[in-house]
């Protein structure tokens, strides 16, 4: 049975709370501060802790950091009545599950428990079933290096439950791979997984894709559509670019994942569909939600856990594995299976930095196969770009602002004697923002 400990200086409170759990079937403790559920909690494991957040010597927020560092795996959703956007994003960021205001309504309540009792059953089930790394079926992901193994291992522990998962990685990478490898090995595998780019979709029509529309919603609208959330009803939606989403989606979908529930264009009705959310971005969204382009409270329900794939040129050991796998996957299609790398090629391939990555990878090898006329394939046969790691190359005006930016950088950071934090004091930006820019500039 799940136990609950609420946490209250008002009694009344607290035995109201108390009363309608034990009603329900929970086992109930109380705690009149926050210093007393501490010490019961010492000697008393719980599941759960239902917190007030205004209380005297010691807050609901203080309690959640002290609960967090203790006691890692429970659960603890604060209440108040003084609900605020800012309480509430600073507490979810802190680790708090979720954030409640009085009068508590019994019913949002009754729901909201008895989702953290999944999360935690499928939590148990996932430290049960710890498959050593060698075990995986990594089915189509292809990985030989350890970096990418450990990420794969990870992916496949948080698959079995209901979390939503922030895939990283610049373009290319593969983050899309990952996530259906996530959800071929999450319960709800023999469901499908439903794409969307968001980026690739008009903001205009972004809404009507992801949630659908009725007849005569809006001009075009000649049919009623279902969107991807009713598509995707038991399985997986995966929301890629989501760096990318208008503000106004954003706030859509931070309600979907919310509360699970949505409207079609043009419809009144509330709809309700069992959706599993994996998303993915090569932005940082933490620069973004800095500059005001991304809603924070979304970024903070999306990255209930993150997983970022290293390009590949930090995966060297993949690098060979990939190739050998796209020539094989072409010449077998160009009917040339006996095409092989020259020793020289492979070398070239190894040493290279691959900024596009694995799509570029394959793509390089693709053409190789198509222009080849002889048995293997040699250097002069790869279109390797020629700049050098940390060049930015281009001619027209977005390079051009992105070339003076990595120049500035690397010359702010020479007169800083390689010191970030007045580096950053110089350019005006937070040690952060420069660390991601240093990173995507790959300069040292």
């Amino acid at each position: 049975m799940t136990k609950i400990l609420i946490v209250d200086d008002e009694q009344l409170q607290r035995d109201s709370l108390a009363g309608f759990l034990k009603k329900i079937g929970y086992n109930v403790a109380t705690a009149d501060s926050a210093q007393t559920a501490l010490a019961y909690m010492y000697s008393n494991p719980v599941d759960i802790v239902l917190s007030d957040y205004k209380m005297p010597y010691m807050t609901g927020a203080d309690l959640l950091l002290e609960v967090k560092s203790r006691h890692p795996g429970v659960v603890l959703v604060l209440i108040t009545a003084f609900g605020t956007v800012d309480i509430a994003v600073n507490t979810m960021k802190a680790g708090a599950w979720d954030f409640l205001t009085k009068p508590v309504d019994l019913d949002q309540l009754e729901a909201l428990l008895k989702d953290i009792e999944e999360h935690l059953e499928n939590k148990k089930q996932a430290q049960q079933v710890k498959p050593p790394i060698e075990e995986i079926d990594l089915d189509d992901f292809l990985a030989k290096d350890p970096i990418m193994l450990r990420i794969l291992e990870q992916a496949v522990r948080v698959a079995g439950s209901q979390a939503t998962i922030l895939i990283t990685g610049e373009t290319g990478v593969g983050k899309e791979v990952l996530a259906e490898f996530i959800h071929k090995h999450s319960s709800r595998g023999k469901q499908g997984m439903v794409a969307v780019n968001c980026a690739a979709l008009p903001s205009h029509l972004i809404e009507s894709e992801l949630f659908g529309h009725e007849k005569g919603a809006f001009t075009g609208a000649t049919a009623a559509r279902i969107g991807r959330f009713e598509e995707a009803h038991q399985g997986t939606l995966f929301l890629d670019e989501i760096g990318d989403l208008p503000m106004e989606m954003q706030t859509k979908l931070l309600r979907f994942l919310q509360s699970g529930e949505f409207q079609r264009i043009g419809q009144n009705k509330v709809l309700k569909s069992d959706v599993r959310i994996l998303a993915a971005t090569n932005v940082d969204l933490e620069h973004a939600v800095e500059i005001g382009e991304f809603r924070e409270d979304l970024y903070y329900r999306l990255n209930v856990i993150d997983l970022h794939i290293p390009p590949l040129r930090e995966r060297p050991e993949d690098i060979e594995l990939l190739a050998e796998f796209f020539l094989s996957r072409f010449a077998t299609r160009e009917n040339r299976p006996d095409l092989k790398f020259s020793s020289e090629a492979l070398k070239h391939i190894r040493t290279y930095h691959f900024p596009g990555n694995v799509r570029e990878l394959g793509n390089m090898i693709e053409r190789a196969v198509l222009l080849t006329m002889g048995p293997e394939i040699n250097p002069q046969d790869l279109p390797l770009q020629t700049a050098k790691r940390g060049q930015v190359t281009g001619s027209n005006l977005k390079d051009s602002i992105v070339n003076m930016e990595a120049e500035l950088i690397s010359k702010t950071l020479v007169e800083s004697n390689g010191n970030q934090s007045e580096c950053a004091r110089r350019l005006g930006i937070s040690e952060r923002v420069l660390r991601y820019k240093l990173q995507k500039y790959q300069l040292k």
